[in-house]
């Protein structure tokens, strides 16, 4: 029967035991590393300035969205890999443009993740709401993506400028443009926008005031050398003039750097900040101090918090007393994870509003901090991400040490690429970092789905080690370093050991070897799944098929994605005559699996049931397989003699039953093994419905004609055709 090609991939069954959640992030999205909003206790613990922007208000304490978080995160590592299979399963029916599924899709990835949800998950939605030209849903989800962790992106930012200028809201357009400025990512927005983006006012000026200065400019060229010298005069006593009231101009730009500030373009008021302060003389110290305060709070808001410490401390050079400063530094501080130090900043001070507001800021984060790394210590990383995540965005913006706490969590949840990912940024940062490059081997190591009997398995293992290496060259007593290291050069050598073995057929041997990678792999699932689906194969070539069964339930419990193993299983199954339990095996694989080898064996393995499942006419005529056609009639007559019903006329009704049934079988087996062609047919497996079934299709391909012995044969001599004996 041919097998009908699929029209989709069905996921793995949900009944096979994983021992842990899968994650099918295949697709690699940033981790949250500080990209998103600044929240409000941050902009109020940055302040904006003593003078321009008018005082500062109470600082606003934590809210309990991190508890929050960590309460819709109770769910476990179960609802994030579930909800990272969603978004997959999403991603996959947007390249096929099934937008309404894709939709469908990511909304069940929000709903599994809670309050955890990262902002890919919007951002993608987004895509799909503006493929559809649901312009309002599409900015709705974007501007939801900007506010999660990891979501203030390119991707998320040009959607909700793209879908605010569908919607015909120019200025907040604007005001995604400007969001993008501060992020350094306005150009790339303004290019994805292409010519949409002509019609925002900004852009227009830009472009307007581009094209006008390219006019002057080529004036200026054309002008006679006279002119250009006259007209260069007055520039060449600017400076001067400048020196003389530097101090207005030094107004003038703290101004324009305040209204920047106002807009929440930072970077722009910072550059006007730094511009006034290389107007004012180095004595004036009345007009730096505050000056500076305005810096720093401009540093702080663009997440710099090394930038705003050292800005913070020449401020304090300055001015000693002043409280609103030395509240900014520990707020600065405390992104850096350094909680002494920004207790010493405040100097036990707790009268001032601003310094009371910083000192709870210090509490309220240390102790979420507390709380998350014991969540993540007793098991619970996925409570554990939810609060890490929400300190990312609230305080801990510049802690190295938060990252890799992320990592951890994704670690333990499976979700390797992001594991690599925040290894990555903390690299970069400081590529001094050891437990970063521990973390990162450990998770190039868990990643590995190659199979343990290929070249490409060591690879990334191979790497891990260089890792290490790296990390024992700054400190070559690390415990963790050391013990990860020592595994990684030890597998390796193991699975060179393990190929050589089993390709000289020394399968002992590599099943010997197969159990001590199983002893240095124990809290890798996917190494041990493999190891086990190899040593299952060592079973089915030494023909133990209790054992092979054994392994590949141990292959199966640790990653029921794995095809392989329920191969080797139903081989197995088939060997120790248990057909139905080998077809029912096949059954479940091709109910997930469907490709045409799954396909085939499954056909085999039902021929195989009803190969055992038939009469064995050679054990009826009593006679070997390879007799020849005058042994099989001495046979059958022996028989049809011995079952004749006239010669069991003494028996009760029940016996001659049975003994007409037997009867009935020896003629059946004499006509078929009488029939060279149905013969053909029955030594190949075939049970009398497959043989007609086969003769029946060879008549209708025209090559049935002239054999005459379809359904009857002639009595051998001395029978008279009738069934019963002369």
């Amino acid at each position: 029967k041919p097998f009908v090609a699929r029209s989709q991939i069905s996921q793995p069954p949900p009944r096979r035991p994983t021992g842990g959640a899968q994650m099918a992030g295949a697709n690699a999205d940033p981790a949250p590393a500080g990209g998103e909003a600044v929240t409000e206790v941050v902009k109020e613990a940055a302040g904006q300035s003593e003078a321009e922007v008018g005082a500062e208000g109470g600082q606003e304490a934590p809210t309990a969205e991190g508890e929050k978080a960590g309460e819709a995160a109770e769910d476990g590592a179960a609802a994030a890999a579930s909800a990272e299979a969603k978004k997959t399963l999403g991603n996959t029916a947007f390249q096929a443009k099934r937008y309404p599924e894709a939709i469908q899709h990511y909304s069940d990835a929000i709903s599994e993740a809670g309050a955890a949800a990262l902002g890919v998950y919007f951002s993608n939605r987004a895509v799909c709401h503006a493929a559809l030209n649901d312009w309002s849903s599409a900015r709705a989800d974007a501007a939801e993506a900007l506010r999660r962790p990891g979501g203030l992106t390119k991707k998320a930012l040009f959607q909700k400028a793209r879908a605010e200028l569908k919607l015909k809201l120019v200025s907040e357009a604007e005001a995604t443009l400007r969001l993008a400025e501060e992020q350094g990512l306005r150009k790339d927005v303004e290019k994805l926008l292409g010519d949409e983006a002509a019609g925002l006012p900004s852009v227009a000026s830009k472009q307007s005031a581009a094209a006008k200065a390219a006019a002057n400019g080529a004036a200026a060229a054309a002008a006679p050398a006279s002119a250009r010298s006259s007209e260069e005069a007055p520039a060449a006593a600017a400076p001067a003039a400048a020196g003389a009231d530097g101090g207005d101009a030094a107004a003038k730009a703290k101004e324009a750097g305040t209204l920047k500030y106002k807009e929440g373009s930072y970077r722009e008021a910072l550059a006007e900040y730094k511009r006034a302060l290389e107007l004012l003389a180095d004595d004036d110290v009345e007009r730096r101090a505050p000056l500076l305060g305005n810096i720093a709070a401009a540093h702080l808001m663009l997440k710099q918090a090394d930038d705003c410490c050292s800005v913070c401390e020449q401020a304090l050079g300055l001015n000693p007393q002043n409280a609103k400063m030395r509240a900014r530094l520990a707020t600065a501080l405390v992104a850096k994870g350094d909680f002494a130090a920004a207790r010493s900043a405040l100097n036990g001070e707790s009268g001032d509003a601003a310094l009371s507001n910083a000192a709870k800021l210090i509490a309220d984060t240390e102790q979420q901090l507390a709380t998350a790394e014991a969540a993540l210590a007793n098991g619970e990383p996925a409570k554990a991400l939810g609060s890490f995540a929400e300190l990312d965005t609230k305080a801990l913006f510049c802690y190295p040490t938060l990252a890799l706490n992320m990592g951890r969590c994704y670690l333990e949840l499976k979700n390797y690429p992001r594991v690599l990912n925040a290894t990555q940024q903390v690299l970069r940062a400081n590529p001094r970092n050891i437990d970063a490059l521990v973390l990162r081997s450990e998770a190039l190591y868990r990643n590995n789905e190659a199979n343990v009997d290929s070249a490409p398995w060591v690879e990334p293992l191979e790497q891990g080690q260089r890792l290490l290496r790296e990390a024992l060259s700054f400190d070559p007593d690390h415990a963790g370093a050391q013990s990860m290291w020592k595994r990684l050069k030890l597998l390796c050598a193991k699975q060179k050991e393990l190929r050589e073995a089993f390709g000289s057929r020394e399968f002992q041997k590599s099943r010997e070897i197969i159990d001590v990678m199983v002893e240095q792999g124990h809290d890798n699932n996917f190494l041990l799944a493999s190891l086990y689906c190899q040593r299952a194969l060592c079973g089915l070539r030494m023909k133990e098929w209790p054992a092979v069964i054994k392994d590949v339930g141990q292959a199966t419990y640790r990653n029921h994605a794995m095809v392989q193993p329920y191969l080797y299983r139903a081989q197995a199954l088939q060997a120790l005559e248990r057909f139905d339990d080998a077809v029912k095996e096949l059954e479940g694989l091709f109910g997930w699996h469907r490709e045409q080898n799954v396909y085939d064996k499954l056909q085999e393995a039902k021929f195989a049931v009803r190969k055992h499942k038939r009469a064995n006419f050679y054990e009826l005529l009593g006679i070997a397989t390879v007799a020849s056609q005058p042994e099989i009639k001495k046979g059958y007559r022996e028989k049809a003699t011995e079952w004749h019903p006239d010669k069991k006329g003494h028996l009760d009704e029940a016996g001659k039953k049975a003994a007409e049934a037997m009867f009935k079988r020896i003629v059946e087996a004499y006509e078929v093994l009488t029939d060279p062609a149905k013969k053909e047919y029955y030594d190949k497996g075939y049970d009398l419905e497959g043989i007609e079934e086969q003769m029946e299709l060879k008549k209708r391909q025209g090559h049935g004609h002239g054999h005459g012995h379809s359904h009857g044969h002639s009595a051998p001599s001395g029978h008279c055709g009738s069934g019963h004996c002369c």
